[in-house]
This record gives C-alpha cells, sequence and structure tokens, in this order.
C-alpha cells in the first residue's frame, strides 16, 4: 500500500508541474506588451592577426514575457544589404565572443573584410520559435580580419572525382579538431600513376600540387603522386606550408574493442576497404592518426549510423553514437564515404 501511495504522490506532483508550466505559459503577456531586450552601445570593433583570441562583451536588459521562464537571447547582426545572421545565443543579459569567433561569424554572414563596415547588431528575446521580440539596433564600426587559413580543402584527380568539381568522388577534406589550418583525410589509392591536386574551393581557381614542403609524395606536370597503391593519409598543413601522404592510420577506441588505449585497435585493409572486429557490445568509436601532427586521438575521431554514411567529427562538438554488438565486422570504405556492420 505504501509503495502505491508513493507512485500516486509522483504522478501527481509531475502532473501539478507540468500544469504549472502549462498556465505560466498562458500567463505569458502579449507580445506588444512585452518588456523589449536594449542593448547597450558597443565600441568599434577591430579584428587583427594578433588579437583574435581577445574577448569583447556584448550586454543587454532583461526582457520580460511576464512568467518566471528561461529566457533564450540570440545576439544578432545584420550587414547592409538586409542580410542578417545569429552570431551566438546566450541565456543571460550579456555575451562573450572572440574577436576569433566573431569574425568568422561576420564573415560566413557576408561582411567584406578588412574593410571597416558599419554592421548593425540586435538582440532577439525568445521563449520559443514564434514567441519572441527584438531589440534596438546598434550600429557598431567593425574592421575584420581576412583569416589566416582556408576555410576548405579539397582533393581531386581521376581517382578523385574524374577531375571534374561536380563530381561527388572530390574529396572534401577534414579540419582537425582545436588545430586551425590542418586537414586531412583517409583514401584508398588504386593507381599511383594517376595524378591529384588541392584547391581551397570547387573550381580551378588557385588549384595546387605543392605547399612548398612536401612529405610521402612527389609531384611532376603540375599535380601530386604516391608511390604505391593503397590506403593514405592526407595532411594538408598550412601552418608549416606542408603537405604529407603516409600510409593511414585507423583505429578503433573503447570497450568496443577492447579498451581506451590510443593505437591498439589497428583498422586492417582488405582490398580497397578497411576491416575490424569488435569485441564487446558497447558504443562505436573510431579515430584517424598522422605522425605529421601532434593531436589527442578525439580530435580526429568520426563515426556512422544507421544510414551507414562516416560523419567527421572536424571542428564540432564531441560526437552522438550508437551501441554495436561484439562479434561484428566493422567495415570502412572510405572512397565511397560509407560504413557498415555485418
Amino acid at each position: 500500500m505504501k509503495k502505491i501511495s508513493y507512485i500516486l504522490f509522483a504522478f501527481v506532483a509531475v502532473f501539478l508541474t507540468s500544469c504549472e508550466k502549462e498556465q505560466d505559459m498562458l500567463k505569458a503577456l502579449p507580445l506588444d506588451q512585452v518588456t523589449k531586450p536594449v542593448l547597450d552601445a558597443h565600441d568599434a570593433i577591430e579584428i587583427t592577426e594578433s588579437n583574435m583570441a581577445e574577448t569583447t562583451t556584448f550586454y543587454w536588459t532583461k526582457a520580460d514575457f511576464g512568467v518566471p521562464t528561461e529566457i533564450e537571447y540570440l545576439l544578432c547582426a545584420e550587414m547592409a544589404g538586409g542580410t542578417s545572421a545569429v552570431i551566438a545565443t546566450s541565456a543571460v543579459d550579456s555575451l562573450d565572443i572572440t574577436l576569433e569567433n566573431l569574425n568568422k561569424a561576420l564573415i560566413n554572414a557576408g561582411i567584406d573584410p578588412e574593410t571597416p563596415v558599419a554592421v548593425q547588431f540586435y538582440v532577439v528575446a525568445a521563449l520559443s520559435s514564434t514567441y519572441k521580440v527584438q531589440s534596438n539596433m546598434v550600429t557598431v564600426n567593425v574592421d575584420a580580419f581576412k583569416p589566416l587559413f582556408p576555410d576548405n580543402v579539397y582533393m581531386i584527380g581521376q581517382e578523385f572525382g574524374g577531375w571534374s568539381w561536380s563530381d561527388p568522388g572530390v574529396v572534401e577534406m577534414t579540419p582537425i579538431y582545436d588545430h586551425p589550418g590542418i586537414w586531412w583525410a583517409v583514401r584508398y589509392f588504386a593507381n599511383p600513376e594517376n595524378g591529384f591536386k588541392w584547391c581551397n574551393v570547387k573550381d580551378w581557381n588557385g588549384d595546387f600540387f605543392s605547399l612548398g614542403s612536401d612529405v610521402g609524395f612527389t609531384t611532376h606536370d603540375g599535380n601530386a603522386f604516391v608511390s604505391a597503391a593503397g590506403f593514405y593519409i592526407v595532411v594538408v598543413d598550412y601552418t608549416q606550408e606542408k603537405i604529407t601522404i603516409e600510409p593511414a592510420q585507423v583505429y578503433g577506441m573503447g570497450d568496443c574493442f577492447g579498451g581506451w588505449n590510443t593505437g591498439q585497435y589497428p583498422f586492417v585493409a582488405s582490398g580497397n576497404v578497411m576491416k575490424l572486429t569488435t569485441t564487446n557490445s558497447a558504443e562505436l568509436r573510431m579515430y584517424a592518426a598522422t605522425t605529421a601532427v601532434a593531436c589527442d586521438w578525439w580530435q580526429m575521431e568520426f563515426v556512422f549510423f544507421a544510414d551507414g554514411k562516416i560523419q567527421y567529427r572536424g571542428t564540432g562538438n564531441d560526437q552522438a553514437r550508437f551501441t554495436v554488438a561484439a562479434g561484428k565486422v566493422i567495415t570502412l570504405d572510405f572512397n565511397n564515404g560509407m560504413g557498415t556492420v555485418q
């Protein structure tokens, strides 16, 4: 009887809490009566190569929707021509952002770097995607810095897109987490006579076959070449103006394969794919490694899910994962970007 009473008590408590939340939303003020946030004035911002790590802070007054509910604030920017973008979000009445991240957000939104531009900043206060209000606009003169490194690196060749930039086989290289200016990719090279090269855009505009220092490959006739067929990891490093190509090292990690020591559970090449068998039922985690860069294993991590598409962590947050049973063969086909569990 006592157990039933506890269950009833818990049910009533959850029910009342839910009702209170519903009532809070019903009591929220009409939008025309909501107290809007007021964004404070901000000094002009000059972003340079030397001050990227510095932080600037935006302040505003809190919005009041008439209910004691957490509010999401979105700092936004509007460029000339009316293009707007969300710069960052906050749960309080201020936002600290590094000049590097602000620079990236503004350039992605279309600001012209290295030219002073008047940017209209404003704050949106939101209880939901449809229940929100906007602050005043504050004009800030911003002098953005043209990034030292390109945003993307692509690899193209006879085996990687058939020399056509519109082909899905063109390799989009992956940035290494917390290592700006360095990209990597693992691919199977079937024929050493087939050349390849790189570019920062999917176009014949600025393509290159060397950055000045070539490790593990040769160049001639405007292309790069490996010495033999096989799996290679390609690392394009703008910080050292160096491209390294070496035999690919790909590993499993974690309980799924037997433990958390790096370099212990290597995938083995089998034709143009790589394979490794799980030893325990656990989350599937995998990564690539290279001697060209000193980094932690998770900074070059990747996963795949039910659709089989390989997804690289890159500069993103920790990835979602799924559990794989023991005794399953994990197969990776890097050239078509797919993984399987059998």
